[in-house]
């Protein structure tokens, strides 16, 4: 008897942990439903704008980070870094950049040259020292045509940027346009985007790591007029997904850093 009725308790026992368990996956599955409502729901709610910006952190390069030397964010609103310094290699006569770069540019001037067009090299490291003598002589010749201080300064800032604050003391910014364009007379001016150097250039130099910096349209996030002329080192990975999305270095670096926070946050809360 007392055999039987430990026979029929462990039965008993072994059908309750069945449906304990059915019971448990069902939650589990109501769980996983429930949450993924919650996610639909929310995206439902987000703006264009902010599914965008969303998808875009998503497509970001995973191994990149804001902090990244080849980032380095130098325009109107953040100076060079005090005790900045770099290594520098002269790639034309009397032109350098720096030389982390060097054979980078010397591949994109290759193949360039390869596809027919033959690179001008106009502009590369600059000296806080020159950018101040050219900066002083845009605005004394604004003053010379007529306009007041306030009027030459606000000119010169278009094009120019302001002494340790030029992209041009990193050593990887390059400006370029092609040898006909400059024996033509011609200069560093937008237009040079009616040649099919520059537009060859905007579409291949990402692979090797530039992009172009000042792009048309874009002048309110960078502070600075179109310049068609003006390509900058990013590095590969970050060069393509700013050229396929069609962003300037300070909106990528804003993703970057907002994907940063979130993980911080994410940590913290973990």
């Amino acid at each position: 008897m007392i055999v039987k009725i430990f026979v029929i308790v462990s039965t008993m026992t072994l059908l309750t942990g069945c449906h304990v368990l059915e019971a448990d996956e069902s939650d589990q599955e109501v769980l996983e439903e429930s949450a993924q409502d919650r996610i639909d729901e929310s995206e439902e709610l987000l703006t264009d704008e902010e599914k965008r910006q969303r998808q875009l952190m998503d497509a970001l390069p995973k191994t990149v980070s804001s902090s990244d030397w080849e980032l380095i964010l130098v325009n109107n609103d953040y100076p060079l870094p005090e005790q900045f310094e770099v290594e520098l290699k002269e790639v034309e006569p009397e032109k350098w950049i720096d030389e982390r770069i060097a054979d980078n540019y010397m591949a994109l001037r290759d193949m360039a040259s390869e596809n027919g067009h033959r690179l001008f090299f106009a502009s590369g490291y600059r000296s806080v020292e020159r950018q101040q003598a050219n900066y002083d002589r845009s605005i004394n010749s604004y003053i010379e045509q007529g306009h007041s201080k306030e009027e030459a300064r606000a000119l010169t800032e278009d094009y120019i940027a302001i002494p340790n604050h030029s992209e041009h003391h990193t050593g990887l910014a390059l400006d370029i346009v092609d040898q006909e364009w400059i024996a033509d007379g011609n200069g560093l001016v937008p237009e040079y985007d009616t040649q099919m150097s520059q537009q060859w250039l905007i579409e291949t130099a990402p692979a090797f790591g530039f992009i172009l910096r000042y792009p048309e349209g874009k002048e309110e996030v960078t502070g600075i007029n179109y310049e068609s002329w003006h390509f900058r080192y990013v590095g590969k990975e970050s060069a393509v997904y700013i050229h396929e999305h069609e962003l300037v270095l300070e909106e990528y670096i804003e993703l970057l850093e907002s994907r940063e926070n979130k993980s911080k946050l994410t940590e913290q809360n973990g």
